[in-house]
């Protein structure tokens, strides 16, 4: 009938939005980081390879484990999954805000690393399912761009934060709204 159709597009359209939206913010917790080292190296006198490794744990979480985890995905259920994921990288990001040094700020990025690992993967799986085959590609096409959204507005509006309120303020804001 023509209500179930609009009912099941307006389903559609919504699981679209909150997956675009948490892409976004998987994006801006990756990201923000970024914004504040040149904070972080003055308050704990980090070394460039320090800052490298607190950048590139995230990405080297990610592809360990985005292949594995997907699989997990797969068999306890997507949006199961999304859920935990969005929650990990977002308590893993105020960790972050609370880390006293390099040590716990290390173990804050790899674990959101840990949170991030499938949900590109499974993100666009679960969008494509509740979509007719004909808009999988365009939806597929529109959903990888809330990545690159996330990127720039990660970097931005941490880096505001972080000059109005400093470096744990920012990654606090990016937790919550993750949350």
């Amino acid at each position: 009938s023509w209500f179930a159709r609009d009912a099941h597009a307006v389903a559609a359209w919504l699981v679209f939005a909150l997956c675009f939206g948490l892409l976004i913010s998987d994006y801006m917790a990756r990201q923000v980081l970024n914004a504040v080292f040149p904070l972080l190296k003055a308050e704990w006198s980090l070394s460039d390879s320090e800052l490298g490794l607190l950048s590139g744990i995230v990405a080297v979480m990610v592809g360990l484990l985005t292949f594995p985890l997907s699989l997990v995905a797969d068999r306890w259920g997507r949006v199961r999954s999304l859920t935990l994921m969005a929650i990990l990288w977002s308590l893993a990001t105020l960790l972050c805000a609370a880390a006293s040094g390099f040590g716990e700020m290390l173990l804050g990025r790899a674990l959101v690393g840990v949170g991030e690992a499938a949900y590109g993967s499974v993100g666009i799986a679960l969008v494509v399912s509740v979509f007719p085959q004909r808009l999988r590609a365009t939806l597929s096409a529109a959903f990888m761009a809330g990545g690159l959204f996330g990127q720039v507005l990660g970097v931005a509006l941490g880096a505001q934060i972080a000059a109005s309120h400093g470096w744990r303020q920012a990654f606090l804001a990016i937790g919550v709204a993750g949350l």
